[in-house]
């Protein structure tokens, strides 16, 4: 049965923020132990903006293994989904998927009423009972202040596998980042690369928001144990002349704190509407070519550990089909630049080992 809200009689509830269950995708968790993506800070510290999308929980997961028969999920959510262009499942819901890493299988989304800013739902019921390994991944577009786990009460709850490393890949970006429009959380492309890499992957996509902000550079340079820094924040400068005033010292940040961690740096995605409007092709090639010589000339200058790529080679040659408004990728989208970036992530982890 999916779909239904519980009957509560025969579950027991828990909270994920403690062991067996793993919490995921949240760089400061350990110390804070909170659903949120940046350190927690004074007012004017960061934008206000910036404050805000950081409680959006994108990239976010529960990981635990549990005999359940049943598996219930209970959130209550910062507010109802005001969204106009992405589905409520991505901006509110959780997703279930089941399978040990490298295995891992869709099961199943929240479903709840559209404005709604809490609910409970039914994963599964009345299943075998066998060890399940569970992932469960939180909403894209908005705050969680509280979810529960319910399960039937004589249900045990076990270990996650643990990642085969601590280093973590941080993904810095725009709403593309964050996830839209994906349809729901697993397929962003930051999640589908979770699931491909098994490692942690800590979204830091601000939805219009990612633009190359100084403190976020430092923010960014306090995560430890990182293994590859993804800076993709190109669509968010609304003229070139921003991105090219502040790309240089938000790299030169990243590089003062990780002195050898590989830095990919990405050129923004085409818009669906480029093959008409050649103003915005235009705009895009002289974004790409600045990144690719900034990124030469940092080669040049001794930085072997920083890379370039074109992100309009992502999409492939069904670019103008993969939007849902031209701008951001629907679930095709997200698959196409996730396959993009699979191997390429794999050569530049494997070649700074």
């Amino acid at each position: 049965m999916n779909g239904s809200t519980s009957d509560t009689k025969a579950l027991r509830w828990h909270s994920p923020d403690c062991a067996p269950f793993q919490i995921a995708g949240f760089a400061w968790w350990q110390t804070e132990r909170k659903y949120r993506r940046l350190p927690t800070v004074g007012p004017g510290v960061i934008r206000e903006i910036l404050d805000e999308l950081a409680d959006n929980t994108s990239g976010g997961q529960i990981r635990f293994a549990t005999d359940a028969t049943r598996l219930v999920i209970k959130a209550k959510l910062f507010a109802p989904n005001t969204a106009e262009h992405v589905t409520a499942t991505a901006v509110n819901g959780f997703d279930c998927y089941l399978g040990k890493p490298g295995a891992q299988l869709y099961y199943g989304t929240t479903r709840f009423a559209h404005d709604a800013a809490e609910y409970e739902y039914v994963f599964f019921d009345n299943l075998q009972p066998e060890i399940r390994y569970v992932t469960l991944n939180f909403p894209l577009f908005q705050g969680v202040r509280d979810v529960q786990i319910g399960m039937n009460a004589e249900a045990g709850i076990f270990e996650f596998p643990a990642y085969p490393t601590q280093r973590k890949v941080v993904l810095y970006g725009t709403s593309i980042t964050q996830g839209g429009c994906a349809s729901r959380p697993g397929m962003s492309f930051t999640n589908i690369l979770s699931r491909r890499f098994d490692m942690e992957f800590i979204n830091l996509g601000f939805s219009g928001n990612g633009k190359g902000d100084p403190e976020i550079a430092r923010m960014i340079g306090d995560i430890d144990d990182t293994s590859l820094i993804v800076v993709d924040y190109d669509a968010n400068n609304v003229h070139a002349d921003d991105l090219i005033r502040t790309m240089p010292e938000f790299l030169r940040i990243l590089r003062g704190k990780h002195a050898e961690v590989p830095i990919l740096v990405l050129s923004r995605i085409p818009y669906g509407y480029e093959h008409t409007n050649t103003a915005s092709y235009e705009d895009r090639v002289v974004r790409r070519d600045y990144q690719r010589e900034l990124v030469a000339s940092l080669r040049r200058q001794g930085d072997r550990f920083i890379h370039f790529h074109d992100g309009a080679d992502l999409l492939g040659e069904i670019w103008n089909e993969c939007t849902v408004d031209g701008v951001h990728p629907t679930d095709l989208g997200h698959m196409r630049i996730a396959d993009g970036l699979t191997p390429l992530l794999r050569g530049i982890l494997q070649s700074h080992i």
